[in-house]
């Protein structure tokens, strides 16, 4: 009876009739590392995704060639430390009173503009239901004006 007993699986044995399996393991492994460090940037896509967004190098481009309104929604703080020439500054927190309702006799453009673009996607959303056009999401927020080494104002 103690005859039929087979052997305990070890490792060494596993690794000797499945040679191929630390590189399968390292792959699923490169592959789950490779997903945590996307995800992030998955999500900002996935924002953006048909949505009215601008690159840094198209705002820089719109504001020579037009008077674009660009609102900065990010705190105090983070304004002081550099932002847009010629943004307005309105906190996330006050800019659902502040834009209430459209003018009707503005013709500009306005693009919302935050830290990562998260809070701008956010306040596209509160002014295309308040009845607002021509609203653009600076992709990829401050982060990514920085990054394209775009000028800032202090």
């Amino acid at each position: 009876m103690l005859a039929n007993l087979t052997p305990p699986i070890t490792l060494d044995s596993l690794l000797k009739d499945y040679p191929w399996l630390p590189g399968v393991f390292f792959a699923v492994l490169c592959l789950l590392v490779l997903l945590l460090v996307s995800l992030p940037r998955l999500s900002a896509w996935r924002r953006g995704k048909g949505r009215p967004v601008l690159t840094p190098l198209q705002l820089e481009e719109m504001l020579t060639g037009s008077s674009a309104l660009v609102v900065d929604l990010r705190n105090a703080q983070d304004f002081a430390s550099g932002h847009i020439r010629g943004c307005l500054h309105v906190p996330f927190s006050d800019f659902p009173a502040r834009f209430a309702q459209p003018d009707p006799k503005a013709k500009r453009a306005m693009v919302l503009v935050d830290e990562t673009d998260l809070l701008s996607h956010q306040a596209l959303d509160l002014l295309t239901a308040r009845g607002f056009t021509w609203i653009y999401v600076l992709k990829g927020g401050m982060d990514a004006w920085r990054s394209g080494n775009r000028p800032l104002s202090r």
